[in-house]
């Protein structure tokens, strides 16, 4: 399973995220300015303390969940890293839907998992936001399966994430 929080609402406004959201899709700080309504200076001053905050949201998060961080992509919004008390890798994924903490286990329950679906739109939507494209036919695996598959797909990852998969949160 995963946990999805707001902590992001303390972080960043929403200016902020929507700023920091586009600027993830490549667009220029000019479009910014025209899609906010707002002057192209006015994008360059927020986008100064964006970075500092994403660090900020995920570093407070690892350190809540008593994950030790291994690599921190601040432009993608992602932390990899070990998780002390569930001894096991873990992904702290921050978007426009929040902060997702994602464990690696190999407890084979997605199937039986209430929350199933849920979780699998969830990671789907992660892979969109991290730019990770995954097939129709992959699209059909369970959770768990398609949590390896697209946290490995991530450029610049640390360690070796393979099999990385939903787990208590």
């Amino acid at each position: 399973m995963f946990s999805l929080t707001s902590l992001h609402s303390g972080y960043l406004s929403s200016n902020q995220l929507s700023t920091w959201d586009m600027m993830r899709r490549g667009l220029s700080q000019s479009e910014i300015a025209r899609r906010l309504n707002l002057s192209r200076q006015a994008v360059s001053k927020m986008t100064e303390s964006i970075p500092t905050r994403v660090s900020a949201a995920l570093t407070d998060a690892a350190r809540l969940n008593r994950v030790e961080p291994k690599h921190i992509d601040i432009s993608r919004g992602i932390l990899f890293g070990w998780s002390k008390h569930f001894q096991t890798e873990t992904v702290i994924a921050l978007d426009t839907m929040g902060l997702q903490i994602w464990y690696h286990h190999n407890l084979g329950k997605c199937k039986a998992c209430p929350d199933k679906r849920h979780c699998k739109s969830m990671l789907l939507k992660t892979a969109r936001h991290l730019g990770v494209s995954v097939t129709p036919q992959e699209r059909r695996l369970d959770a768990s399966e398609l949590s390896g598959l697209v946290f490995s797909r991530i450029p610049e990852r640390f360690g070796n994430i393979a099999n990385l998969g939903t787990g208590p949160s």
